[in-house]
């Protein structure tokens, strides 16, 4: 069942070169998804049925979307349009129900970008974070901003954002059936605590499985995209297909199909650098276009 709630996954390519100044090899991405909860009850049905749905077709008991994008697993030997169709579907799901998504990636060059966070963040004695591991601080830097984000909405739609919110994350930064104190923000997350799960005991986190694994999908092929050359089909489509995702904290820009590349998106991330005031990342050209 699907509650009403704030789902955390993590995602993206942490170790592997980019290539880009933006997309460190130190990297960490993590998305939480928010369930109104007025359309929590209708969420979950619309859930069970998928999943019922793919268990009986594909002898798939969750959704893990790297697994399906590469044909892993379950997904093995499924033919790319089935495949491509799954991921439709639950756009569809997220279309339907405009369900808000609060993305964050951190890497070590993020820790030094925001050296005040590491101070007000106190760590008590005992506590399972360390504000200086990537994955924790990125963690937390969600933590804050999706606090942020669902206070502004509760005061527009108490109802549909009641606080405060539980918040359910996926097994790996701790065990499943982990339930760990957060440093803050008791206001809207309760406890103030996030219990860690697993996916397939809790469907939710599946929600953030899927826009965790587009969001850093769409990036990783913008930046393998280079200027004037031939956009494949395959990612012009992944393109197309997460484009209207509700994400609060990421603009909405369009590009032609000659435009998307990753000498366009460093020029977006430059220019959106400057107006926060941030610094040039090491070997970025600091150039106006």
């Amino acid at each position: 069942m699907v509650k009403g709630g704030i789902y955390i996954d993590d995602a993206g390519n942490p170790g592997v070169d980019s290539g880009s100044y933006f997309l460190s090899s130190s990297r960490k991405s993590w998305t939480a998804v928010i369930v109104p909860s007025v359309a929590a009850n209708q969420v979950s049905v619309a859930m069970n049925m998928f999943l019922d749905g793919v268990k009986a077709e594909f002898d798939a008991p969750e959704l893990h979307f790297t697994d399906i994008y590469s044909g892993r697993g379950a997904w093995r030997g499924v033919e790319v349009q089935k495949r491509i169709e799954i991921f439709s579907l639950m756009k569809l799901l997220f279309e339907g129900f405009e369900l808000p998504i609060v993305h964050q990636t951190a890497s070590e060059e993020t820790l030094r970008d925001h050296p005040h966070l590491i101070s007000e963040w106190r760590r008590e004695p005992g506590a399972w974070w360390n504000i200086k591991d990537v994955s924790h601080f990125g963690f937390l830097f969600l933590c804050s901003n999706v606090s942020r984000y669902i206070r502004e909405m509760n005061q527009d739609h108490p109802d549909e954002f009641p606080l405060p919110m539980p918040l359910y994350v996926d097994e790996g930064l701790a065990k499943e059936g982990a339930k760990v104190d957060l440093p803050n923000w008791e206001d809207v997350i309760e406890g103030p605590q996030a219990q860690f799960c697993s996916s397939k005991s809790v469907p939710g986190i599946q929600l953030a499985d899927f826009a965790a694994f587009a969001i850093s999908r769409t990036q990783w092929i913008m930046v393998q995209q280079k200027l004037g050359g031939q956009l494949k089909k395959g990612d012009l489509e992944f393109l197309k297909l997460t484009s209207k995702l509700n994400v609060l904290n990421l603009p909405n820009y369009n590009f032609s199909t000659e435009n998307v590349s990753q000498e366009a998106y460093e020029f977006l991330l430059a220019r959106d650098r400057r107006i926060k005031g941030l610094e040039s990342r090491p070997g970025q050209s600091t150039q106006k276009r």
